[in-house]
């Protein structure tokens, strides 16, 4: 008996030493970051970094640059509503939510003090929730117009669930969010958005952020594959979340293999789309057929944990990544206190310049197609643990905010 009950714990010292090496040491120490070293800004000599916290945008979750004028756009809230109410990571206290969630514009390369360049967006013919004209922000896209100053934005808005009889709050830690992705109209410079139409479908179950394909159609990410439920939990382990297509008459699920929290997506200069894993720490390299779904091309592993992606005028890809995601995690629920590290990284073809008609070849790649660069890291709370980064390639400067820090950061290139 004795001998029966020793190989038994043999046995299960192998299982849980196997378990260890292959999925608890990952989660721990690359996912979650413990025992990971960060540095500060100040030993990225490249750059200077100013913290902007006196012009109300906080809780800037996501950016969009416009190349031509400098306008950056930014999807703000505030940092207190974010912790009541953000569905992405399970903050779902509905009476909580922010009510003045807006799009701010900031003309970055225009002259004087940063307060007189920077407008938001009224919003026209949109009833919101009851008709109170609100939205719930996360991720965006905007379409500029080849040949007009016609700008079409598409936003994710994280409508809490409502009763379509009383119009009273329903319970959303039990239903979930009731997101729906907006269309939005306005033009560059401009000082208000008209709402054009709703994308309300059930394949639209947790969106994150949204990536325009043409002018009719886009795709975006589902976070998690369920709104709420054990399940979600489960897939730190199993993986799990879609990327869905849209156009003007349906939605379908176009990719759901191999995710594991896929998070802000971009449509890249190539025609290509690049989907980020937070958890599974790549990024997936997708292109669209022609009965809209996603086919897997090649995929840029061994990452940190991914959050927004952007792509600069040269066609370069700018990461926002948590080297410490434990941190990040603590964040989120004490957003005024925890400083969680930052790092910026910069994705770009391997000795093959960009050309509007090219893509991936398939049968070519390797692990050489892209570099993977550090562009920036900083572990002193300059950075605001940071969810989108985006460069402008004509005046080197790269913009930073986070869904739940009350201030953005502009880094500069030193002289």
């Amino acid at each position: 008996m004795a001998n029966l009950l020793s190989k038994f714990a043999f046995i299960g010292i192998v299982f849980f030493a196997i378990l260890y090496q292959f999925l608890v040491k990952d989660f721990l120490f690359e996912v979650l970051g413990y025992a990971r070293k960060t540095s500060s800004v100040h030993e990225y000599s490249r750059y200077e970094c100013e913290k902007v916290d006196e012009l109300g945008l906080e809780g800037c979750e996501d950016m969009w640059l416009h190349h031509k004028t400098g306008f950056l756009y930014m999807a703000c809230s505030d940092s207190a509503s974010r912790q009541q109410w953000l569905p992405a990571i399970g903050h779902l206290n509905a009476s909580g939510r922010g009510l003045k969630d807006r799009i701010a514009v900031l003309d970055t390369r225009g002259p004087g003090r940063l307060a007189a360049r920077i407008q938001w967006l009224s919003i026209e013919n949109f009833s919101g929730i009851n008709g109170d004209a609100t939205l719930n922000l996360q991720g965006f896209d905007i379409r500029a117009d080849k040949h007009t100053n016609t700008l079409r934005i598409l936003l994710i808005n994280h409508r809490p669930p409502i009763s379509e009889t009383t119009g009273e709050l329903l319970d959303a830690s039990k239903l979930g969010a009731n997101s729906t992705i907006e269309l939005f109209q306005t033009t560059v410079g401009g000082s208000s958005m008209r709402h054009v139409r709703t994308y309300s479908n059930e394949v639209i179950q947790t969106p994150n952020r949204v990536a325009w394909i043409n002018e009719h159609s886009f795709v975006f990410t589902n976070d998690h594959s369920s709104k709420v439920g054990r399940t979600r939990v489960l897939e730190l382990a199993l993986g799990g979340g879609s990327v869905g297509y849209c156009d003007g008459h349906r939605c379908n699920i176009a990719y759901s293999s191999g995710l594991n929290g896929p998070n802000g997506l971009v449509r890249g200069l190539d025609g290509l789309i690049y989907v980020p894993n937070t958890v599974g720490r790549k990024i997936q390299v997708l292109s669209l057929s022609e009965d809209h779904k996603l086919q897997n091309l090649y995929e840029i592993a061994n990452l940190l944990p991914l959050d927004n992606l952007s792509v600069d005028e040269n066609g370069n890809i700018f990461a926002a990544a948590f080297p410490k995601l434990y941190k990040w995690s603590q964040f989120t629920t004490d957003a005024f206190n925890v400083h969680p590290p930052s790092t910026v990284l910069k994705i770009s073809r391997a000795g093959k310049p960009y050309r509007r008609d090219r893509q991936l070849d398939s049968a070519k790649q390797h692990n050489g197609d892209f570099i993977v660069e550090k562009v920036l890291e900083d572990n002193s709370g300059i950075l605001p643990g940071s969810t989108v980064a985006v460069h402008d390639s004509q005046t080197g400067k790269i913009f930073l905010g986070s869904v739940l820090s009350p201030f953005i950061t502009i880094c500069s290139p030193r002289n």
